[in-house]
C-alpha cells in the first residue's frame, strides 16, 4: 500500500503545497494554544508505579504524618558566637511566621516545661511497666526521699541551677525521668541541645524553625507564595536585629530555607529551564549540522518546519493526554528532534542524490517519497513501537515519555511526508521563476570511505567486529547499577542542600524508616503500635538501628495502663501513701536546709498521678497545643479507622539503599496490619521493579520491531540482517558504558529500549537500499550504499546532537540518558556502515559467483 500511497502524497504536495502550508499553519496555532496550558509536575513520586503497595504506603505516610513535609527555616550561628542573641531572633521570627496564613503551625521551641509537665505528670504512672513501677516505689521510700533532698540541694548549687530550677520545682521527686528525655527528642525526631529550650543543634551552630504549610508541596503556585512571604518576614526581622541583639556586635546570621517545598519550587524551575534548553540547544545544534552537511541556508527550512510542526503537535497532544510535564517527559523535545531529523535527512539526501544524477524534479520527488519514503515509514513505525513498549512499565513518568515520544515520532513522520515535498516544490518553483539553479550537496562525513573499505575487505571488517563484540560483551558483565533515588535529583538544589545540612547537624531526624500500624479501633492500634515498639527495641538491642519512638511515648498501650491503674489502687494506702510521702519529704528537706513550699506544685502533680483511676485518652492531650501537635506526629484518624507510626532511626549513612533484613522480618512478624516504609525501602523496591520492567519493555520492543520488519521485508534473513546493527551495537554500548564507568540507573536502563527504536532505522535504510539495487553490478552497489551511508551518518550525528542536549540537563537521570543514547547511536551507526556492508559484500560476491557459474 505504501508503494502507491507515498508517491501520491508527494504528487499532491507538489500540486497543492499552498493548501498544505495553510492547513499546517492552522494545526500549529491550534496545537500551540493547547500546549500553552501545560503544567510542570516536579514530584518524583508521581513518576513511580502508583498502584504498587510500597509506593502507596510511602506516599500515605508522607501525607498523613508529614514526616518530611516541613518548611525548614535554618539559622546558621556564626563561628565563635554564642547562641543567646540568635535565640531571641528565632523567637521573634517564630512569632511573625505563626501569623502567616500559609503556615498552619511553626515549631521553634521545645515548649514550655511547665505546660508539658502539667499535661503529662498526672498520667506519669500509666507510662510505667512492672520494672518502672518497682523503681517508683523505691524512689518514694523514706531512705530515697532523704537522698533526693540532698541531691536537690546539690543541684541548686550548680551553675545549671537556673535551667533546672523550674524542672525540680515541678518534679521534685524526679519522676519525669521516666519520659521527659524521650519526650524532648521524640517531639521532632531530632538530636537537640534541649537545655536551651530551642531547636538548637548539639554543636550549637544552628537553630531551626519547622513550619507546617497548609498545602502540599506539589502546589507550585502555593510554594512560590509561601517562600515569598517567609522571605519577607525574614527581612523584617533583619531590620529589627539591632533591637533584638540589644546593642551587641553580633552579626546578623544567615537564614536559609529548605525542605520539600523549596525543593519542589527549585525543581519546577529546573524542569522548565531544562525543557527550554533541551529544545533550543538540540534544535540549534541539529540545524547547524544540517547546514554543514548540505551547505545551503535554505535547506534549514526543510529541517525546521517539519520538526517544529511535529513538536508543537506533540506538546498539544501532551496536554490533552496528561495535562502535565515531568522530569522524564521534559526531555521529549530533544528525543523528537534527534529522531525526527533522521526522516528529513534520509528523504532529502535521496532527493539530492537523484537530482545530482540528472533526474527531473517531479521524478526525483516521487523516488524520494516512494523509495526512501517507505524506509522512513518503516523506521518511524518501528521507532514509535519501541517507545510505545514503555507503556508496559508501571513507572508513570517513563510510560508517559514513551507515549509522547512514540506519538511525536508519528507526527514528525507525517509532517515530513507532507511538508518536505511541499517545501521542495515551493523552492523549485521560486528558483524557476528567478531562473536560478539550486545548489545541491551532501557531505559524506567520512562514510563513503568506511563503506567502500567494508565492501572491499569484508572478512577483515567482520573479524574485527566479532572481536570487538566479544570484548564488549565481557566488559558489559561488570556494568554496575546505581539504585539511589537521591542520585536522580539535580545537584545544587538549595532546598536539598539545606535539608542535608539540617539532617547532618541534627542527627537522623530526616533519615528514618517507619512501621505504619493500621487498625479499625483506637485501642487496637495502640496495642499494635506497642508491639511494633517492642520489635523496634529489639532492633536497637542488636545494633540494627540507633533509636526509635512511637505513640507509646505519648499514650501507653491499654493493657499497660490497666496494669498500672490496678497497681495504683493497691499502693495508694501503702507505698504510694501521699501523706506519708509528703511528710517524709518535708522532713528530709528541712534536714537539707530547704523549705517544702517551693515544691508544693510538684507534689500536687505527683498526687494527681497517684490518684489516677482512668486510662489516658486523646482528650487528655487536646487541651494543650504542644501535646496535641506531639500526638499528631504518631497518630491519625482515617476513613477506615486509625493509623499510627513508629519511627526507626538507623545509624548515619547505613542502610541508605535498602532497609535492614531484620526490620523486614520484624514487620512480617507483626502481621499484615503493619507495613515497613521509608526512602530506603522505596529505593530497594524501585531497583527490583525497574529491572523487571526494563526487561519487559526491551523484550516487547524488540519483538514488535522484529514483527514489523518481517511484515516489511517478508523475509526472515533480511529481518535478522536489519536487526544485526541494533543487536551488535547494544553490546558495544554496554561494554563502553562499563569501560567509562557510566552506571545504569532507574532512567537510563530504559535507553536500551529506546536504542532499539533509534538503531534499527540504520539497518533498515541500508537494507532497503541494498534490496532496491538488487541485480546491479558492484559499482552501482558501492555508489548506492555509499549515498545511503551518508544519510545514515548524518542521521546518527543529528541524533547525537539532539540527545547531547539531555546531557546538559540538571537531572542526573536525564544526563545519563543523553550519554547512553549517544553511545547507542554511535555504536549502531558504526555497525550499520561497516559490519553490515561487509556482510552484504559477501552476499554480492556469492551472487556474482553464482551468476558466473550459471553463465
Amino acid at each position: 500500500m505504501t508503494r502507491h500511497l507515498l508517491p501520491r502524497i508527494a504528487q499532491f504536495a507538489r500540486r497543492r503545497y499552498r493548501l498544505v502550508f495553510a492547513l499546517t499553519a492552522g494545526l500549529i496555532v491550534l496545537a500551540g494554544l493547547t500546549a500553552s496550558r501545560l503544567r510542570f509536575d516536579p514530584d518524583f513520586l508521581n513518576q513511580l508505579p502508583q498502584k504498587a503497595p510500597e509506593i502507596q504506603t510511602f506516599r500515605r505516610s508522607l501525607e498523613e504524618f508529614g514526616t518530611v513535609d516541613y518548611l525548614l527555616v535554618a539559622v546558621r550561628i556564626p563561628e565563635g558566637a554564642v547562641p543567646e542573641p540568635y535565640e531571641a531572633l528565632v523567637s521573634r521570627l517564630g512569632e511573625r511566621l505563626s501569623s502567616v496564613e500559609e503556615l498552619g503551625s511553626v515549631e521553634y521551641k521545645l515548649g514550655d516545661l511547665e505546660e508539658l509537665l502539667a499535661t503529662f505528670m498526672p498520667q506519669a504512672m500509666l507510662f510505667l511497666d512492672a520494672q518502672g513501677r518497682e523503681a517508683v516505689l523505691e524512689k518514694v521510700s523514706d531512705e530515697k526521699l532523704a537522698l533526693r533532698a540532698r541531691e536537690l540541694r546539690r543541684l541548686i548549687a550548680t551553675p545549671q541551677a537556673l535551667t533546672l530550677k523550674r524542672l525540680v520545682r515541678l518534679d521534685p521527686l524526679g519522676l519525669s525521668e521516666v519520659f521527659l528525655d524521650r519526650l524532648n527528642t521524640a517531639r521532632v525526631g531530632l538530636s537537640l541541645d534541649w537545655s536551651s529550650g530551642y531547636l538548637l543543634s548539639e554543636d550549637q551552630r544552628m537553630l531551626l524553625l519547622l513550619g507546617k504549610p497548609v498545602r502540599p508541596p506539589q502546589n507550585i503556585e502555593f510554594n512560590k507564595q509561601l517562600v515569598k512571604v517567609v522571605e519577607r518576614e525574614i527581612e523584617a526581622v533583619r531590620l529589627e536585629w539591632p533591637v533584638l541583639n540589644r546593642g551587641a556586635e553580633a552579626p546578623f546570621p544567615e537564614v536559609v530555607l529548605g525542605g520539600r517545598y523549596v525543593i519542589a519550587l527549585s525543581d519546577e524551575a529546573l524542569i522548565r529551564r531544562d525543557a527550554i534548553t533541551n529544545l533550543f540547544t538540540s534544535f540549534g545544534g541539529v540545524l547547524i549540522l544540517f547546514l554543514f552537511a548540505f551547505r545551503r541556508f535554505g535547506v534549514l527550512t526543510y529541517a525546521f518546519l517539519p520538526l517544529f510542526c511535529g513538536l508543537v503537535l506533540t506538546f498539544g497532544f501532551a496536554y490533552l493526554a496528561f495535562g502535565v510535564l515531568n522530569s522524564a517527559t521534559s526531555g521529549v523535545a530533544a528525543l523528537l528532534i534527534g529522531l525526527g531529523i533522521d526522516f528529513v535527512i534520509v528523504s532529502y539526501g535521496r532527493f539530492v542524490e537523484e537530482r545530482r544524477r540528472g533526474v527531473p524534479f517531479e521524478e526525483a520527488l516521487v523516488r524520494m517519497s516512494g523509495s526512501s519514503g517507505r524506509a522512513v515509514v518503516v523506521g518511524a513505525v518501528t521507532s514509535a513501537a519501541t517507545f510505545y513498549a514503555f507503556t508496559v512499565t508501571e513507572f508513570t513518568g517513563l510510560a508517559q515519555m514513551g507515549v509522547l515520544t512514540g506519538t511525536g515520532i508519528l507526527f514528525c513522520m507525517v509532517a515530513v511526508l507532507f511538508l518536505l515535498p511541499s517545501l521542495l516544490a515551493w523552492s523549485h518553483d521560486r528558483h524557476e521563476r528567478q531562473r536560478r539553479d539550486q545548489r545541491l550537496f551532501l557531505h559524506d562525513l567520512g562514510s563513503t570511505w568506511l563503506i567502500r573499505t567494508s565492501l572491499r575487505r569484508p572478512r577483515l571488517v567482520l573479524g574485527l567486529g566479532l572481536v570487538l563484540t566479544v570484548v564488549a560483551g565481557w566488559l558489559a558483565t561488570g556494568l554496575r547499577f546505581e539504585d539511589s533515588v537521591k542520585e536522580m535529583r539535580p545537584a545544587g538544589n538549595p532546598g536539598t542542600e539545606v535539608w542535608e545540612e539540617v539532617a547532618e547537624r541534627f542527627g537522623s531526624g530526616f533519615e528514618q524508616m517507619s512501621f505504619i500500624v493500621s487498625a479499625p479501633e483506637l485501642d487496637e492500634v495502640l496495642e499494635r503500635a506497642n508491639e511494633a515498639s517492642l520489635e523496634a527495641a529489639r532492633l536497637v538491642e542488636v545494633g540494627v538501628i540507633d533509636d526509635f519512638d512511637g505513640i507509646d511515648t505519648v499514650i501507653p498501650p491499654p493493657s499497660q495502663q490497666a496494669a498500672a491503674i490496678e497497681w495504683l489502687a493497691r499502693e495508694r494506702a501503702a507505698g504510694l501513701d501521699i501523706e506519708r510521702i509528703r511528710a517524709s519529704f518535708a522532713s528530709a528537706l528541712r534536714q537539707a536546709g530547704m523549705r517544702l513550699a517551693p515544691f508544693e506544685r510538684g507534689l500536687d502533680l505527683f498526687a494527681a498521678a497517684v490518684a489516677r483511676e482512668e486510662p489516658i485518652g486523646l482528650d487528655d492531650f487536646r487541651q494543650s497545643s504542644q501535646a496535641s501537635r506531639l500526638l499528631d506526629r504518631y497518630l491519625v484518624r482515617t476513613d477506615d479507622g486509625w493509623r499510627s507510626a513508629v519511627y526507626l532511626y538507623p545509624p548515619p549513612k547505613v542502610w541508605g539503599r535498602e532497609a535492614p533484613p531484620e526490620a523486614h522480618a520484624a514487620a512480617d512478624r507483626l502481621g499484615p496490619q503493619v507495613e515497613l516504609t521509608g526512602a530506603n525501602v522505596l529505593s530497594a523496591f524501585l531497583r527490583h521493579r525497574v529491572l523487571r520492567d526494563a526487561r519487559m519493555a526491551a523484550a516487547l520492543g524488540f519483538v514488535l520491531v522484529a514483527l514489523l520488519l518481517w511484515v516489511d521485508f517478508r523475509n526472515l534473513r533480511d529481518t535478522l540482517l536489519a536487526l544485526a546493527p541494533l543487536s551488535v551495537g547494544v553490546v558495544w554500548m554496554l561494554g563502553i558504558m562499563a569501560l567509562m564507568d557510566i552506571a545504569m540507573n532507574f532512567m537510563n536502563i530504559f535507553v536500551t529500549t529506546m536504542i532499539i527504536g533509534i538503531g534499527v532505522d540504520y539497518g533498515v535504510h541500508m537494507l532497503h537500499r541494498y534490496r532496491e539495487l538488487s541485480g546491479s553490478d558492484r559499482a552501482v552497489y558501492t555508489a548506492g550504499l555509499g549515498e545511503t551511508g551518508k544519510a545514515i551518518v548524518l542521521a546518527a550525528l543529528s541524533t547525537i546532537v539532539g540527545f547531547g542536549s539531555l546531557s546538559l540537563s540538571h537531572y542526573p537521570g536525564l544526563q545519563s540518558m543523553g550519554k547512553v543514547s549517544i553511545l547507542g547511536a554511535v555504536c549502531t551507526c558504526v555497525v550499520a556502515i561497516t559490519v553490515l556492508p561487509g556482510y552484504l559484500s559477501l552476499r554480492i560476491r556469492r551472487s556474482e559467483s553464482e551468476a558466473e557459474a550459471s553463465d
